[in-house]
């Protein structure tokens, strides 16, 4: 069961529960859309518009063409995005593919935006200049997954299988560095999951994303994988058996190892910034200047914190490879 992306696992659930996404987080908007249309993801039209490596990589963007409620014939796009970390010249680049969109397709583009980051103060919500008497603006929709602490009781009776996504965000962020309290919250969700009532490919389509976001190291992902088998087994309900699980589990190293020889440096400290937290500049300089092996290398450790990662990056720095 190989992801279709290696970019995130937030590709899938777009790809599964793009309607859901849209109402858990984006209301209004989901309310003028005619669902019953259907809808169009265009990603090969976005990935052939915005493959300008200047403008930066990111977590994870959709473009889908939906149907408006207030007309027949009235089409629109949305330009979803997920941003996993602070980004310089993010607004800008919103704006860029804004353009770039609008002009390909002549077609009216609406921008929705998920921070995914730990930083409270960074909120990018618009892109605007003004030049010789000219100003340009252009707003964009934003949620900050952040601000859902403060609605944790919402969440947990809401039944949209992006609260449990959002509830898995929050608790990644509060015990990332404390991996018996991540791993007690991995077993709470993931048994969730059954209570919560949803269909089988639903609790396989979240249990991939737990699985991901909530990195365990191997000796408690092992405790993590029986405690499931005995839960499965008293509820008689085995949607997730130890084989698919390994299989999961195969997927995402695989297309871990197909994107780390793509996507290099830029992937491994995204994965490395969700365990241990935001990194210092220097840090992840040294990171994107790393040769595929080292890439690799670091990539199969288990590290717990950033000082074990800044002393293996002193280690290697200098050290050849072997041949």
């Amino acid at each position: 069961m190989v992801l279709p992306d290696q970019d995130s696992p937030w590709k899938d659930l777009l790809d599964r529960f793009f309607e859901a996404f849209m109402a858990f987080f984006f209301p209004a908007a989901h309310a003028q859309i005619d669902w019953a249309r259907g809808y169009e993801f265009l990603d090969k039209e976005l990935q052939k518009l915005t493959a300008d490596a200047a403008l930066g990589r990111r977590a994870v963007d959709k473009l889908v063409k939906v149907w408006l409620k207030s007309g027949e014939d009235v089409v629109a796009l949305i330009h979803a995005e997920v941003q996993g970390q602070r980004e310089r010249d993010f607004t800008e680049r919103i704006y860029v593919y804004h353009h770039r969109l609008s002009d390909r397709f002549n077609q009216r583009v609406a921008t929705f935006v998920i921070l995914t980051d730990g930083q409270r103060r960074w909120r990018p919500r618009a892109f605007q200049y003004e030049l010789l008497g000219t100003t340009l603006k252009l707003q964009f929709s934003v949620v900050k997954l952040l601000d859902y602490q403060a609605r944790w009781a919402e969440l947990e009776q809401s039944a949209n299988p992006f609260a449990l996504v959002v509830m898995a965000h929050l608790r990644m962020l509060e015990a990332r560095r404390v991996p018996r309290k991540l791993l007690a919250d991995k077993l709470e969700l993931t048994k969730l999951l059954y209570e919560r009532g949803y269909d089988e490919l639903t609790v396989i389509g979240l249990f991939r994303f737990l699985d991901w976001l909530m990195f365990l190291p191997e000796d408690l992902q092992h405790e993590y994988r029986d405690e499931i088998d005995r839960f499965e087994e008293d509820r008689k309900m085995p949607y997730v058996t130890t084989i698919e699980r390994m299989g999961i589990e195969k997927g995402l190293q695989t297309g871990l190892q197909t994107g780390l020889q793509t996507g290099g440096g830029e992937i491994l400290l995204n994965l490395l910034q969700l365990r241990l937290g935001e990194l210092a500049a220097e840090t992840k300089a040294q990171l994107l200047a790393l040769p595929f092996e080292r890439i690799r290398e670091l990539s199969l450790m288990e590290l717990k914190s950033v000082d074990e990662l800044r002393a293996w990056l002193r280690a290697h720095q200098d050290q050849p490879l072997a041949n």
